[in-house]
Formats: C-alpha cells, sequence, structure tokens
C-alpha cells in the first residue's frame, strides 16, 4: 500500500531521435539539377501512356528551344550522377538519376532513328557526296533570246539546291549532336548500332540497284563469255558509282555525325564491308575462272605468256578501285 511518503516512479529518460544529416551546399544543387531534369525528361517520355507528347517528336523545327533544354538537363544529371558517385555512392538519389538518364538516352535513340529515317533523300550518298560541287553556279545560255529564261532557271535550280543542303546540314547537324549527347553519356552502343542497320541497309540497296550481284566462282564459271561480258560491263558501270558517290558519300556522312568520336573509321568500315566484298570480290572470282574465251569484245587483253586469261581480265578490271576504297577507312 503506497503512503504518503512513497517515492513517485522517475519518468523514463527517451532518446532524442537523431536530426536528419544537414544537406551540403553542393547536395543541394545536385537535388535541384536532378528535380529540374526529371520535369523536362518526363515531359517527352513516349513510355507514359498518359503523355501527349507520346506522337511527336522532339528534334522537330519547332522544338528547337526545347531541344536545347533537354540536352542541358542531360549534363545536369550527368553532373549529379559524378557527384553522387563520388560522395555517396548508395544514395537512393543516384538511382533515381540514373533511371531518368535511361528514359532520355531512350528518347534520343528513337529520335536518331526517325532523323536517319526521315531524311533518307537528304542524306543518301549522292546528295552528301555532291553538296561541295552543287555550289558552283550553272553556266549560262550562250543564246541571248534565252538569256531571261536561263537566268530564271538558274536562280530556281539554285534555291533547290540550296534548300536540299540546309536540309542536309540540318539533319547532320542533328544527328551529330545527339551522337555526341549519347556517346558522352556512356550509350555508344545503343547509337553505333541505329546507325549501322539503318546505313548499311541504303547502301545494300544502292548497291543492287547498280546491279552488283553476289555471284560465286561456281556461278561463274557455268556462264557463257557472252553473258560474263555483260557482268563485266555491268559492274564497269557500278564500280565507277559505288567508289566515288556511295562509298565516298557514307564516309563524308560517318565523319559529320561521329566528328567527336574516334569510331568514325570503324563504323564506315563495318556498315559498307558487305558492300565491298561483294564488289570487289567479282574480279577475283573472274581471275579464277578457267576456261578461256575465244572473244571478249571490248574487253579483250593480252596476258603475258603463261599468264591465265581470267587474272589478266580481273587485273584490268580491277585497276586502283580498291586502293581508292581502301583509302577512305585509313
Amino acid at each position: 500500500m503506497r503512503t504518503v511518503f512513497s517515492k513517485s516512479p522517475s519518468p523514463a529518460r527517451t532518446t532524442p531521435p537523431p536530426s536528419p544529416p544537414r544537406q551540403t551546399f553542393s547536395e543541394s544543387l545536385m537535388d535541384e539539377d536532378i528535380e529540374v531534369a526529371q520535369s523536362i525528361i518526363t515531359k517527352w517520355d513516349s513510355s507514359d501512356s498518359s503523355s501527349y507528347r507520346k506522337i511527336d517528336y522532339l528534334f522537330s523545327q519547332e522544338n528547337r528551344h526545347e531541344v536545347k533544354q533537354y540536352l542541358n538537363s542531360i549534363k545536369q544529371l550527368q553532373r549529379a550522377m559524378q557527384y553522387f558517385v563520388s560522395e555517396n555512392p548508395m544514395a537512393e538519389k543516384l538511382v533515381r538519376a540514373q533511371n531518368l538518364m535511361q528514359t532520355a538516352m531512350k528518347r534520343l535513340q528513337k529520335e536518331f532513328y526517325q532523323i536517319l529515317k526521315s531524311n533518307r533523300d537528304h542524306l543518301d550518298p549522292e546528295s552528301v557526296s555532291s553538296h561541295s560541287s552543287s555550289r558552283a553556279s550553272p553556266s549560262r545560255s550562250s543564246v541571248s533570246d534565252f538569256e531571261d529564261e536561263s537566268e530564271y532557271e538558274s536562280r530556281h535550280e539554285n534555291e533547290a539546291i540550296s534548300e536540299m543542303e540546309r536540309a542536309s546540314t540540318a539533319a547532320m547537324a542533328d544527328l551529330r549532336t545527339i551522337a555526341d549527347c549519347m556517346i558522352s553519356a556512356g550509350y555508344t552502343n545503343e547509337c553505333i548500332k541505329i546507325y549501322k542497320i539503318i546505313r548499311k541497309s541504303i547502301i545494300d540497296e544502292a548497291l543492287y540497284h547498280l546491279g552488283v550481284e553476289r555471284l560465286t566462282l561456281s556461278q561463274l564459271q557455268k556462264m557463257d563469255w557472252e553473258v560474263l561480258e555483260i557482268k563485266i560491263k555491268s559492274w564497269l558501270n557500278a564500280v565507277k558509282v559505288a567508289v566515288k558517290t556511295l562509298f565516298y558519300g557514307e564516309r563524308i556522312l560517318c565523319d559529320q555525325v561521329f566528328s567527336a568520336s574516334s569510331l568514325r573509321e570503324s563504323c564506315f568500315s563495318e556498315i559498307s564491308r558487305d558492300g565491298a566484298l561483294a564488289l570487289f570480290g567479282f574480279p577475283e572470282n573472274v581471275a579464277k575462272c578457267k576456261k578461256t574465251p575465244e572473244k571478249m569484245g571490248g574487253f579483250r587483253t593480252q596476258p603475258e605468256e603463261g599468264e591465265c586469261t581470267g587474272v589478266a581480265i580481273a587485273i584490268r578490271l580491277q585497276g586502283s578501285v580498291a586502293a581508292i576504297y581502301y583509302s577512305f577507312i585509313e
């Protein structure tokens, strides 16, 4: 029984909760960068079914200001990620920034693909390789009666060329911007993969239209020489266009898009390798033909004593073409 003199129990001592660590000024800045980046990147997240941007493209003429904001937000994310990796690798904010970066890169992949596909006409090798020559003014008519008409046609021709060049230059600039951004963010493989798929298909299609065939030695052996002569003429026409226009234009485009990367040589080599092997494999197979033609028309050769006629034909066909091609990838 408790008396008036008994002691009341002393209250239990409670430990105050630890105060959250105070953010440094640098961390506050990184948090702010992530918040800003998230608002911009999620705005263009096409995986969000509720987004009205689902079918729009960022790199369009009317969105140039937003393109700049988007690219700046990626730079801010990179800066924040580098900070948290060095200061607190286990931070949830680092995971959040990485997820945002993946979303941004997926968007840039789609933009890269779209630009390559929608600008096929402006980025075809012939257009790219003829930029410098197309700047020259067309010669005027020497007939005075048609002088005014010639000036009118020349002016409109120049306007059409200039418009095509502007579209081509703009597309290459956007591709280069995206490539630089993806490569700097560590997404080189994703960028290169898209480029190779699109551009290799264009080279293969162009060679097909030029009449380049993958003919085996067995197929050539079974041909009549009249048929082979037609194949040789077709090859001679195709190889001039392929080397001077197709491969040359592709090399220029590759150099432009990946100007800030050492990958441009290997990228060009990979997208053109199969086409080059098909093109230059033809004279090599001709050289292996064992039958001697009685008549080669304009392609009749005078081989040295003991030399196979097929070898002489191949030498005549190849010339310095292979050397020109391989000079592109050195």
